[in-house]
């Protein structure tokens, strides 16, 4: 390398530097005095997804902020186990327990919370899961291709299954350290999630939010939820439909400009082992990433750019 490449390389280090310290600087200021994290910063009312995506941004590092948010996400838990999409949603549950779940996964005084939140997740499922259903979309619903046979997760509870919520739960389950006692059925109910992802994928490679067939008609693949499932599928590289999603997912990167997609792109990418360094630079060098009106976009932009780190916390070796 010459003195004037390395001299160039140095210089975008440092800028990459600077702007994630202040894209991190924003994402302290904004945790809310309970714990939490608002959605937008103009909001005051916390939001589950930001709050778990915020925390596995800050890291399990012994802080202040730390252990504020994990506190807050054990005192904010349902009594059935399940966390709410925000405070003051009903008790019932949402799909960020998967999230809360990952959030609180080195944290020992959070186990109980933790367990409670996978014993939950273990009954959630989709809704064409029961025999009424599964009749329903084999003989007189088929307007949407899928096999109702295999099931995921739903976003809420009584929905039939979706992409992100199926691949959020298969991240969380495959956390869980060993199948034993009442957790003995945590693989094939993972298998089940894979099983699903894979019938729901679109024709050509990568997920649509649901299905990749509607009316007949093949539906285009979205970023965001191509990425989060292949972060599920991080250790079915070789699978036909994954090798093609993550073909489709590596040209579609490159043409990213929303930081939200080109940072779930990076993780996707790196936890397939995919050569991401070019897209992080890329990610840096988007236009005012701190004054992001979405928390969530500003805990995955410092998420993507440490993504080692970021993966390791979503369970993923590399």
């Amino acid at each position: 390398m010459t003195v004037e490449r390395f001299r160039i390389k140095s210089a975008a280090v440092k800028s990459d530097g600077v702007v994630l310290s202040s894209v991190f600087a924003e994402l302290s200021r904004r945790q809310l005095p309970a714990g939490g994290w608002a959605a937008l910063q103009s909001s005051v009312q916390a939001s589950l997804e930001s709050t778990c995506l915020a925390t596995l941004a800050i890291g399990s590092e012994d802080s202040d902020e730390a252990r504020l948010a994990q506190e807050f996400l054990v005192r904010v838990q349902n009594p059935n186990g399940s966390w709410p999409a925000f405070l003051g949603d009903d008790q019932d549950g949402a799909w960020v327990t998967s999230l809360a779940a990952i959030a609180l996964r080195d944290v020992a005084t959070a186990i109980p919370a933790r367990l409670s939140g996978i014993h939950w997740l273990m009954k959630c499922e989709g809704k064409e899961a029961n025999w009424f259903w599964r009749w329903k979309f084999l003989t007189a619903d088929r307007h949407v291709r899928f096999d109702p046979d295999k099931f995921g997760w739903p976003w809420i509870q009584d929905t039939v299954s979706w992409v992100v919520p199926t691949a959020f739960a298969i991240l969380a389950l495959s956390q869980v350290p060993c199948a034993c006692g009442s957790l003995e059925d945590i693989p094939p109910r993972v298998d089940l999630g894979f099983e699903m992802l894979m019938d729901r994928a679109c024709p050509g490679g990568g997920w649509n939010a649901g299905s990749g067939v509607v009316y007949g008609s093949t539906v285009a693949p979205h970023p965001d939820d191509t990425a989060i499932a292949l972060l599920a599928l991080n250790n079915r590289t070789q699978h036909p439909v994954v090798q093609a999603s993550l073909e489709w997912l590596e040209r579609t990167a490159q043409t990213l400009t929303a930081p939200w997609s080109l940072a779930w792109a990076i993780l996707a990418l790196a936890a397939h082992g995919r050569a991401v360094a070019l897209l992080i630079t890329t990610l840096m060098a988007l236009p005012d990433l701190s004054g992001n009106d979405d928390t969530c976009t500003l805990a995955l932009v410092c998420l993507a750019a440490d993504c080692g780190r970021a993966l390791a916390a979503f369970g993923v070796n590399l």
